[in-house]
């Protein structure tokens, strides 16, 4: 199933390569340098892919257009090679992250970090990726795969699901099964606030609920069945009535619940643990859901105790937002001279 965290998305739009000269870094965080020589080698890379760059600027590849190219042939816009170096900033935390627990990488973690590379730069389409992919040089396609390794990997191991394995659907069915417990309710719909605390008060006084839908409630759906609706799981319901259904108890009649139209007065009159064959891909998609936000919970925390500084030929740095604002003119990623009026690709 393909994974689709923010990161893993920007993952094949703002990867960085390797290698170039040595110079001051473009930036470093918690004092590991960001050469501005993999700055210059990832913006080579994407400049050899025009129709990579093609992609991102339509939005094909990553769901929002882009303005990758700068104001003069060959150069890049300056609001680019801002987001560029930020990602930068991730993925060496991310890296860091990864070295400091130790985590083990095997081939089938790679193999899966290059398939959703390919979903991701194809836009689910991974023939498509895959044909602009192979278009980058090698190095490039590695440093890709590499660093897609990394974020599976950690989102992995702060979910407890192996890199590799795709969605834990049947671990995460059995460490939550209230997402898969059917809940079996009955509804008696009104007009008022007032109807609906006098239906309550007689319901829980022991009046028959079944009778009381038929005798009042406006729901035609429901009123001839004496208001069961049978038996649904919580993402059925939306996330406020859901969460009032789950906190309930089995024979519970609980307050109005306010509506578009009026109050329901509900009553929970059974729960039932779906089989995973049921709900096998409702469990893949929360499965993936969990792990994607542990990992996101982890980088915006990672990303507020981050010190980090950026050269100015790149922008400033604003750690409140977690940002780079660009210069106002386009920059020459290969210069250590200040913001110039273009940003020539070397």
């Amino acid at each position: 199933m393909k994974r689709l965290t923010a990161l893993i998305l920007c993952t094949l739009a703002f990867g960085a390569a390797c290698g170039g000269t040595t110079s001051d870094p473009a930036a470093t965080v918690n004092g590991t340098p960001i050469p501005t020589s993999e700055l210059v080698d990832e913006l080579n890379a994407i400049q050899a892919n025009p129709d990579f760059i093609s992609a991102l600027q339509s939005g094909s590849s990553n769901g929002a257009g882009l303005t990758v190219v700068g104001s003069t042939a060959g150069s890049f816009d300056a609001a680019f090679v801002s987001q560029v170096l930020l990602r930068e900033l991730d993925y060496k935390m991310i890296h860091a992250e990864i070295a400091a627990r130790n985590v083990v990488i095997d081939d089938a973690c790679r193999a899966q970090a290059r398939n959703d590379a390919l979903l991701n730069l194809g836009n689910s389409d991974a023939t498509a990726g895959e044909k602009l992919f192979d278009k980058f040089p090698k190095r490039y396609q590695d440093v890709l795969v590499e660093r897609n390794v990394d974020v599976i990997a950690l989102e992995g191991v702060l979910s407890g699901q192996p890199c590799g394995t795709g969605p834990d659907a049947a671990g995460y069915y059995a460490a939550h099964p209230e997402d898969f417990t059917k809940l079996c309710i009955s509804l008696i719909a009104v007009a008022d606030q007032a109807t609906a605390d006098d239906v309550v008060a007689q319901a829980r006084g022991g009046a028959d609920f079944a009778a009381l839908a038929q005798q009042v409630s406006i729901d035609d759906q429901t009123k001839a069945n004496g208001g069961d609706i049978g038996c649904r799981l919580p993402s059925d319901f939306n996330p406020q009535v859901a969460g009032l259904l789950k906190a309930g108890q089995t024979g519970e009649v609980l307050d109005p619940i306010p509506g578009n139209s009026g109050f329901s007065i509900v009553k929970i009159t059974d729960r039932q643990l779906a089989p995973l064959d049921e709900v096998q891909s409702q469990a893949e998609e929360l499965s993936t859901a969990n792990s994607g936000q542990a990992f996101g919970d982890w980088l915006r925390q990672a990303r507020t105790d981050a010190k980090i500084t950026v050269d100015k030929r790149y922008g400033t740095f604003d750690p409140t937002n977690y940002q780079i604002n660009p210069p106002t003119l386009d920059v020459n990623p290969s210069s250590s001279s200040p913001p110039s009026s273009s940003s020539d690709a070397p």
